[in-house]
């Protein structure tokens, strides 16, 4: 908004005061209730930088606010003291003045003190207390004695209250912690108020002055308005900005948490296989050659996918894979661990990057070990010009509520104690190679079935010697 359109908005109440208060009309009595619409307005601008105050925490915003706020409570209360008792004003404006020296002052340290000490109060309220008390003192000395300045006396200590009072305006203008545009909105409206106030100090002058002090007012609380939306919005914009910043900040936190957490998921399934895998090679001295010499290069195998998920394997390229003896390991480290697989493969080759379809695989088994219990059957196959894997069970199946969600992060079944990123973490590895992971419906109600999809390579070996292995000779 405009300093001229908040200037006509100031200034709309004093277009009605001659038809709310007849005796308005005349200008030495409009010069005298003038001050009790403008200074309101001070005091809105006080509750815009106390706002401004507490979305930054800005020591010098806070002072401002206070002084704002003490100019704006005294100045109700001087305007009330005017309309009220005119005449006790003119009587014992020696006191009145002398008041407005000690507000002044007030006035000067605070703003001195904007750059250099922390604010330990709310601001708003503490301008508040303290125009309250400034009034308080101003309605006590009505009751005092007259002091019997002359008007020279009294003019000159009006000229001594405009000089504080262009001194808080010099004092705004050396702010170095506020930005210059504000420094002059301020310090001109400053300038502004203590002028229309000067002129009509101790008492009203003329028409013509009287028109002058009640122009210049209203401007100056224009500009103190217009200076605490200025300052407020751009605190605003910050602070939208600062929320923005940290939003993107916890995503990026968010997301690296996830990816540790699905890093660890890998780690934990395939150190499970290595680790039953070796209990098995070390305690069972019974077994065949071929077996232990299978579970030798599972653990290799595991091992080394173990260091390339380290390094990172997500720089590694698609390739063509024998999905025959890439998923030998991973078979052999859950037959290790006493579950029963059916393997059937047909020899085929998928396009892809190698340890990210183990690992997809190996998550598949893990799940439908753990949540189905039950014999599983693994199928590799070419259909309609693509790849399949097919990992089976005959456990509970899917609950329907959960199909739209199944592959999201962290949701899982009621009665699963599994993290929910599994799943997550093979449909991502999966489709970023240009396959799709979907749960296929189940044709019996029970079990569940999920189909990896994988780009053909082109390539297709026949079965092959140990590769043909059945569930008859899990280990």
């Amino acid at each position: 908004m405009s300093l001229a359109a908040v200037a006509v908005l100031v200034a709309l109440p004093l277009l009605f005061l001659p038809w709310l208060e007849p005796s308005a009309r005349d200008l030495e009595r409009a010069a005298l209730v003038h001050e009790l619409l403008v200074y309101p307005v001070v005091l809105i601008a006080g509750l815009l930088f106390h706002l401004c105050w507490r979305l930054a925490r800005n020591p010098t915003t806070g002072w401002l606010s206070a002084a704002v706020t003490l100019l704006g409570t005294q100045g109700i209360g001087v305007a009330a003291i005017r309309i009220a008792r005119p005449e006790a004003l003119a009587e014992r404006a020696g006191w009145l003045l002398l008041t407005e020296l000690a507000v002044q002052a007030l006035l000067v340290a605070m703003t001195a003190a904007a750059d250099r000490r922390h604010l330990s109060v709310n601001p708003f309220g503490a301008g508040l207390v303290l125009g309250v008390v400034a009034t308080a003192v101003r309605v006590a000395v009505l009751e005092a004695p007259p002091l019997g300045l002359s008007d020279a006396t009294l003019r000159a200590l009006a000229t001594g209250v405009l000089a504080e009072q262009v001194l808080v305006g010099a004092l705004i203008l050396r702010l170095r912690r506020s930005p210059l545009w504000l420094r002059v909105r301020l310090a001109g409206a400053a300038a502004l108020l203590a002028f229309g106030h000067f002129l009509t100090s101790p008492t009203p002058a003329g028409d013509m002055v009287n028109g002058i002090a009640i122009g210049t007012s209203v401007l100056g609380a224009a500009g103190l308005i217009h200076a605490g939306l200025s300052l407020l919005q751009v605190k605003l914009h910050r602070h939208g900005s600062t929320v923005d910043s940290l939003h993107r900040h916890v995503e990026h936190l968010e997301a690296d948490v996830r990816v540790d957490r699905a890093r660890l998921h890998e780690f934990g399934a395939t150190i499970a296989g290595i680790a039953s895998a070796s209990e098995l090679l070390r305690n069972s001295s019974w077994l065949p050659e071929d077996r232990r010499e299978a579970l030798e290069r599972a653990i290799n195998a595991e091992a080394s996918r173990l260091q390339r998920l380290l390094d990172d394997r997500r720089l590694l390229q698609p390739e063509d894979c024998d999905l025959g003896r890439l998923l030998d390991p991973i078979v052999t480290s859950h037959r290790a661990r006493g579950r029963t697989i059916h393997w059937h493969h047909d020899g085929s080759h998928a396009c892809g990057r190698p340890d990210d379809i183990a690992e997809a695989v190996n998550i598949l088994l893990e799940n439908a070990a753990q949540h189905a219990g039950t014999p599983i059957d693994l199928h590799t196959r070419i259909a309609r010009g693509a790849v399949e894997i097919r990992v089976v069970d005959q456990g509970p199946g899917i609950p329907p509520h959960l199909g739209g969600s199944l592959f999201q992060w962290g949701h899982r079944g009621d009665a699963s104690h599994g993290q929910g990123i599994g799943l997550h973490i093979a449909h991502r590895l999966i489709t970023e190679q240009g396959g799709s992971l979907r749960l296929a419906p189940s044709q019996t109600g029970r079990g569940a079935t999920f189909i990896a999809t994988l780009p053909h390579s082109g390539t297709a070996a026949g079965p092959t010697g140990p590769l043909q292995e059945d569930a008859d000779d899990a280990i």
